[in-house]
């Protein structure tokens, strides 16, 4: 596989983007946008499908607006997502590899299907291309896909997508995480933080946001040894063994007199 250095760079990007600790971990612009630029496509969306035949918990698109923003579009899909090839294929497989509906059955049989006549020949979309990410644990099968109105995905952009997949799982992951830990974070109370010197509160709301001790170290002009003194003072007070668990653990303490 050759991938030119400029798509190298620009997937570097966007790892980039979406490991800032600044960057919402449900900022979905960020991700679609960058794989629309990455690969090149007309709508790219982001699925957030249940373990029930039709069952469409989350999806949004990018650009914004792209796909029928009527109820009654998403109901359509909905009503039809059964017949969706790739769909079926991520299902029966479990696999996270990235797949394209022209792997499946030729564009004649795609427009023969409900779920294009009813919906996708709207948009339109002649073709798409779709890799799934990290599950939740709840049954949830979550998949970007790209589409287009006309020419087909290649077999060369499909393989800049699966170069790319494993480390875009791995960073929102990460992602996820960090907005589990600061959303933990922000329901606890001054009472579960109460053996916390005001310095190790600062570092375990920095570790919570993602940041690595070396950047909590540079943040308050000290060394990264010294954040980790902190980090293992912290733990000790809240006796636990990690930094994950030092912000989920506070997560299960209510919130003291006069929190909000």
């Amino acid at each position: 596989m050759h991938v030119s250095l400029d798509t190298l760079r620009r997937a570097a990007q966007l790892l980039d983007d979406l490991a800032d600790p600044d960057q919402p971990a449900r900022s979905y612009d960020v991700l679609l946008g960058g794989l629309s630029d990455l690969v090149g496509c007309d709508v790219a969306t982001y699925n957030e499908i249940g373990s029930g035949p039709d069952q469409l918990n989350y999806y949004a698109d990018y650009p914004v607006g792209s796909m029928d923003p009527d109820p009654a579009g998403i109901e359509l899909f909905e009503a039809y997502l059964h017949e969706h090839p790739l769909l079926l294929h991520y299902r029966a497989t479990g696999t996270n590899e990235p797949a394209k509906i022209s792997d499946f059955m030729t564009r004649d049989q795609f427009h023969r299907l409900a779920l294009y006549s009813e919906f996708y020949r709207h948009i339109p979309v002649e073709d798409q291309v779709a890799l799934t990410l990290p599950p939740t644990g709840d049954g949830k099968i979550i998949a970007v896909a790209l589409n287009r109105g006309e020419k087909d995905f290649t077999d060369a952009e499909r393989d800049v997508l699966s170069a790319v997949a494993g480390p875009l799982a791995n960073t929102l992951r990460r992602a996820r995480g960090r907005d589990r830990a600061q959303t933990a974070l922000a329901t606890v109370g001054s009472d579960g933080l109460a053996g916390l010197t005001d310095r190790e509160h600062q570092v375990l709301r920095l570790a919570a946001q993602g940041r690595t001790n070396q950047a909590i170290a540079r943040s308050f002009g000290v060394s990264p040894r010294t954040v980790a003194k902190h980090l293992e003072h912290i733990y000790r007070k809240l006796g636990v063994t990690g930094r994950a668990a030092a912000v989920y653990a506070t997560a299960t303490v209510g919130p003291g007199p006069g929190a909000a």
